[in-house]
């Protein structure tokens, strides 16, 4: 089957602020328009026109790199034939089988579970997400890097559950090192990393297991465009 040329713009690009996102598996939760903004920046051109043919009867929001929208994609559709299985229908097994112990209950009733007096599973409408609970640990502490080993300050900023500043340090990267005390009675929810010519990262605690050790990577900024994803074929 010959390929098919595709070329995704974004026509009416969003200024949202990304750093204030909140960030999920796949990219980033716009509190905007409420929906995920699906980070491309970082993905292989494979994985972008994966996701975006599976994903075309969907309204998908993106996150792209300039040169990523000045690109021609290739789609060559998967014979059915090929495969002996639906990797779908797989997936979709092994949660029937996961949430078969659950009880039943309304599907919009979230299904919250205590594991121990640090993680708290919640359950609703399929998804699954793990939070975790810090208020023993007395530092957050970890290694900073810049992708291309550059060298220049780096900032780390610990705020609050409404975006305030309650402390902040700045480190040099040939150390990286960082430990900052906590006070929980100030809600400390995130670090927020940034340093010149950078993408800013910020990092939440509750999607984190420990704050001991964490590993954060600054990737050097490119021009990127967000908003909904058009598609056009040649």
């Amino acid at each position: 089957m010959k390929p098919k040329k595709i070329h995704y713009q974004i026509e009416e690009p969003c200024h949202a602020d990304w750093d204030q996102m909140k960030p999920e598996a796949q990219g980033r939760f716009c509190s905007s328009c409420s929906k995920t903004v699906v980070d491309f920046s970082a993905m292989s051109d494979f994985s972008i026109v994966n996701y975006l043919e599976n994903n075309k009867h969907q309204s998908v929001c993106g996150r792209f790199t300039e040169a990523q929208l000045d690109k021609t994609y290739l789609w060559t559709k998967p014979h059915p034939t090929l495969f002996q299985f639906d990797l779908k229908a797989v997936a979709l097994g092994l949660a029937l089988s996961t949430f078969s112990a659950i009880p039943a209950q309304s599907q919009n009733t979230p299904i919250t579970e205590q594991h121990d007096s640090t993680e708290t599973m919640v359950v609703k409408q399929g998804e699954v997400a793990v939070f975790y609970d810090h208020r023993d640990e007395k530092f957050v502490s970890g290694n900073i890097q810049l992708d291309d080993k550059k060298f220049g300050d780096i900032k780390i900023v610990l705020i609050d559950g409404n975006a305030a500043e309650l402390s902040s340090v700045v480190i040099r990267p040939d150390n990286g090192k960082f430990r900052i005390p906590l006070d929980w009675t100030k809600n400390p929810v995130a670090i927020k990393v940034s340093s010149d010519g950078y993408n800013t990262q910020t990092v939440y605690f509750e999607n984190h297991q420990s704050l001991s050790g964490l590993k954060v990577v600054l990737y050097e900024k490119h021009p990127v465009k967000m908003g909904k994803v058009m598609r056009k074929d040649d």
